[in-house]
């Protein structure tokens, strides 16, 4: 497996995280952006462009398409035809260590991967829609990943279509945001309004997803397997929200499950090394930061202009946000409605409303974990086979 020396900020922004530190920079500073270029066939599809959570949940098409792309490999190996193949969506910073060691995995297998790159044709978001010039990078605050569920479909309609590719054997795996792409995409109500009719993943592998946001109709899911991988100790965001959201899709009878790693962290499963500030390397990386994964959420769509301001996108609250309603002060009221109003009127956009704070992290770590990485890529191969080489 590759190993690669990344900058701290990098590196960070691989992980589910929306404030980018100024305390960790390297006295270099980041590296520059670059366009993956890996093994394979760069293929062009067609997606929808930077849109916010809001839209998305209501299923509001754009008025123009968005061109990505993925990269496609075949293993050395793999025949003429009918091969089975694994979409890779990535996390926040794009393609990185993580999705190349899957990639490896998968091909090592006799699978093809498709490495679909979410961000490099998006980079331009900000000056595309000036709604979006205060977003952060990648403006992964306006979809906080969203975006991935129609990627994820549409890279499995344009793979259908190709010659040498087994419509019926087709998975996903994705990286944080990235597995939120892969995790959501089973669900109905989003594959009817984004999806193509009768046209499923045959294999769903999501690996640290946010879970910790209830969306409406989110357990009424396909019959696609679906197992997720997560640290017990990952910090940006609850790992009990995704045994929770799995309890509530074996309740439907779905052939759901999840495993959680002991003493591991977001990112376990494949070996970073990060450059300290003194000029060392290390494995594990603990930067002291504002994050609110660890919050839990639900969709609320019943937030209203008076509330939250005519140009607001937020259509996510805490859960408890109604009770909280109910019984808090007028001055509490205020202190959350007027401080979301103030920063849609300086031109922030977020989705979300937080009535307490006791949930935000302060710290956040990533880190390889040799053993539960080591684990985790046995079930994998494991599960792939039983699906996607059955």
């Amino acid at each position: 497996m590759k190993t690669r020396i990344i900058i701290f900020i990098t590196a960070f922004l691989f992980a589910l995280n929306f404030l980018i530190p100024t305390t960790v920079l390297s006295s270099n500073g980041p590296p520059p952006d670059k366009k993956w270029k890996g093994e394979g066939e760069v293929l062009e599809f067609e997606s929808i462009p930077t849109t916010t959570i809001k839209d998305i949940l209501i299923g509001k098409i754009p008025e123009k398409t968005k061109t990505i792309w993925g990269t496609l490999n075949f293993p050395a190996n793999a025949p003429a035809k009918n091969v089975p193949v694994m979409v890779i969506l990535h996390g926040m910073g794009g393609i990185a260590t993580h999705e190349e060691h899957w990639a490896e995995v998968f091909n090592s297998m006799g699978i093809a991967t498709f490495m679909v790159d979410s961000n490099w044709a998006r980079k331009k978001c900000k000056k595309e829609n000036k709604e979006f010039k205060k977003a952060i990078k990648w403006c992964a605050d306006i979809h906080r990943g969203m975006n991935r569920i129609v990627d994820g479909y549409r890279a499995l309609e344009f793979l259908s279509k190709h010659p040498r590719i087994n419509p019926d054997r087709i998975g996903c795996l994705g990286i944080s945001l990235g597995a939120r792409g892969c995790l959501y995409v089973n669900v109905k109500r989003f594959q009817k309004m984004w999806g193509t009719p009768g046209l499923d993943f045959a294999a769903s592998v999501p690996f640290y997803p946010p879970c910790n946001v209830i969306w409406k109709e989110d357990d009424e899911i396909t019959d696609t397997p679906i197992r997720i991988h997560i640290g017990e100790l990952d910090t940006y965001l609850p790992f009990d929200s995704c045994v929770n959201y799995v309890d509530r899709l074996k309740a439907k009878g779905k052939d759901v499950d999840i495993k959680v790693y002991l003493d591991a962290h977001h990112g376990f499963d494949a070996k970073m090394i990060f450059r300290t500030q003194s000029g060392g390397t290390t494995t594990k990386m603990k930067v002291k930061d504002h994050n609110d994964g660890r919050c839990y959420y639900e969709e609320n769509q019943e937030l209203t202009v008076d509330q939250i301001g005519e140009k607001s996108i937020a259509v996510i609250t805490q859960i408890g946000f109604n009770d909280w309603l109910n019984t808090a002060t007028e001055k509490q009221k205020n202190k959350v409605f007027k401080w979301h109003k103030k920063g849609v009127k300086f031109g922030y956009r977020t989705a979300l409303l937080r009535f307490d704070e006791s949930c935000v992290s302060k710290s956040n770590t990533m880190a390889w974990n040799k053993e539960a990485a080591t684990e985790a890529e046995k079930l994998v191969r494991e599960f792939i086979s039983a699906t996607l080489l059955k």
